[in-house]
């Protein structure tokens, strides 16, 4: 295979070549040059004027895009550098190669392929205006290894749609005022203000909520994060390495011209509709193409892993058995005997809505579900208390006022029964607990003196994770629910202090322990490769000295057959 030929098997596979014809392919591969860069070798700076645009064919480049919030992205083979050649003049990122690096660069002075260049235009815009709004946006959430290549709003098409009540308000205000003006009547004046207001303040409500909404693909997975100002906050994920297909549905008419439509990500069960996304296309492709790559860096990570054992165990192919020795215990004092039983062994974590117990994550419901469950007992508590102090007081001074001493008997005793109430719903609240392991996820509840309600599931099972906050409660005092689907059951996270935070934790454990049992039953079937590849390369001898023996079997069979039927026609013959 040609140079030529192997960049153009190499493009033709990324999102931005999808539209482009073979002729095209084929004259863009010619064009591309191979530039090969050092680690820590600058490739492009800001302020430089843009002439070549760049593929990564091999090694890790990083990014800096400037803008509100300056970020630092590490590109890999298919990701593309130096776009402002196409688009401006000037450059507005810088490009250090991570590693060594080979970089297929275009060389854009000669206005060659000015055809073919105008064919990327649009795929380019939409990356642009994608890495310029990632420069604009700081998501708390994103983990550091993470690139974003997806950024966008739902269509603008769905602020204009929601503007026919503001425009109609705008109407029947203004014929409210024109019936004030020519009647000077109070109630129209009254109509006409509330409409004409209500036509200013609902456009700026419906434009901040469009604005609140994004759609997000990285190099791990897929988000959809929506929020209504001071009142709903949601956020809905799904794994790349979990999504079996990418479709779109657009219609022939309004959606097709404007470039919007629904883009849905299937998973096993279920999935995620993206409604109202820019560029459908476009994010299929490219998701589609980092599906794709995800499965590739397994394989070579898995092939690499492949590979060095192989070298191991040649190295080593019989390496002998250890046993390490158990440390023997040594005496401790009697003094350091006595602080540590004197030292608390268990933190009990009184109030805390988060913590970590053994490597497990404990969550608690909101302090203002305590408050809730303790708030009524603490006031009863301290209004009898109140009521006993004071009447204490006035029997010590022997004052007239003072009730008798029963009714102050029995106010201590509904005093002692209202704290010991606050104790046990305070218990109550601590007791209910929802837990995440590194395998599993728990959902926890124990009464007081009473039964344990207790359920489970494997972390591998989850299907979807999303997590919503409804209510101006929900959103000044930052708690939710997480919502987790398990095939038809669901686990509810409920009343949780961040719930963005706690799905994190999960969505994180889920990874590493998927990635975990994927690599170890890899292990295994590598494992069984790598000895029966061992076994044939210990005997390799011994094989080749029966399949010689084989052959040589085998020609003289075929010689004996071939004599036997000379003779035959030799008879025949005779």
């Amino acid at each position: 295979m040609s140079k030529v030929e192997e960049y153009v098997a190499f493009i033709e596979a990324l999102h931005l070549f999808q539209d482009i014809g073979e002729g095209h392919l084929f004259n863009f591969a010619e064009s591309f040059h191979a530039k090969t860069f050092s680690a820590g070798e600058t490739i492009i700076d800001i302020g430089e004027k843009a002439s070549h645009f760049y593929i990564i064919f091999s090694g890790e480049v990083d990014l800096t895009v400037s803008g509100k919030i300056e970020k630092t992205e590490t590109y890999v083979r298919g990701d593309y550098l130096g776009v402002d050649a196409i688009i401006s003049e000037k450059i507005s990122s810088s490009a250090i190669a991570k590693t060594n690096a080979i970089l297929l660069a275009l060389d854009l002075s000669s206005g060659k392929l000015s055809d073919s260049i105008n064919l990327l235009q649009n795929n380019l815009e939409v990356s642009v205006k994608c890495r310029e709004l990632v420069a604009e946006k700081d998501f708390a959430w994103l983990n550091k290894d993470e690139v974003v290549y997806f950024l966008k709003r739902k269509h603008i098409s769905l602020f204009w749609r929601r503007m026919f009540f503001p425009i109609l308000f705008i109407a029947l205000g203004g014929l409210a005022m024109g019936i004030w003006w020519i009647k000077f009547s109070n109630v129209f004046w009254t109509i006409g203000v509330f409409l004409l207001g209500s036509a200013v303040i609902l456009p700026l409500w419906y434009w901040l909520d469009w604005r609140n909404d994004y759609y997000v693909i990285t190099n791990h997975r897929l988000i959809w994060e929506e929020k209504v100002i001071g009142i709903y906050s949601s956020r809905q994920e799904a794994i790349l390495a979990d999504i079996l297909s990418v479709s779109i549905n657009t219609d022939k008419l309004i959606q097709s011209f404007l470039d919007y439509g629904r883009v849905s990500a299937h998973i096993m069960v279920g999935g995620i509709d993206l409604d109202y996304t820019p560029h459908p296309r476009h994010a299929k492709r490219l998701l589609d193409e980092l599906i794709e790559r995800t499965k590739s860096q397994y394989q070579q990570k898995t092939e690499e892993e492949i590979r060095q054992a192989i070298i191991k165990k040649l190295q080593n192919p019989n390496p002998p058995a250890v046993h390490k020795r158990t440390p023997i215990p040594q005496k401790k004092s009697i003094s350091e005997k006595l602080s540590k039983k004197l030292r608390p062994q268990k933190q009990y974590h009184i109030f805390m809505q988060r913590f970590e117990e053994g490597g497990n994550i404990v969550y608690r419901k909101h302090w203002i579900v305590l408050l809730r469950l303790v708030g009524i007992p603490l006031l009863i508590s301290a209004l009898l208390l109140y009521f006993v102090s004071t009447q204490t007081y006035l029997i010590l001074a022997q004052s007239p006022e003072a009730l008798s001493d029963s009714l102050i008997s029995l106010a201590a005793v509904a005093a002692l029964a209202s704290i010991g109430w606050g104790i046990y719903q305070y218990f109550s609240w601590s007791y209910d607990i929802f837990k995440v392991t590194k395998s599993a996820i728990f959902d926890i509840d124990r009464k007081p003196l009473g039964n344990e309600n207790s359920r489970s599931a494997p972390l591998d099972n989850i299907e979807s994770l999303t997590y919503k906050r409804d209510g101006i409660m929900n959103i000044f005092f930052n708690y939710g629910t997480v919502y987790i689907h398990i095939g038809s059951e669901a686990f509810d996270f409920q009343d949780v202090l961040d719930p963005a935070s706690v799905q994190r934790d999960i969505s994180r454990r889920y990874t590493a322990n998927h990635i975990s049992k994927k690599e170890n039953v890899a292990k295994k079937d590598n494992q069984k490769w790598i000895d029966w590849f061992l076994t044939y390369h210990q005997s390799e001898e011994e094989f080749q000295k029966l399949i010689d023996k084989l052959q040589k079997e085998k020609d003289e069979r075929e010689l004996a057959e071939t004599i036997a039927a000379e003779e035959g026609e030799r008879e025949d013959n005779e």
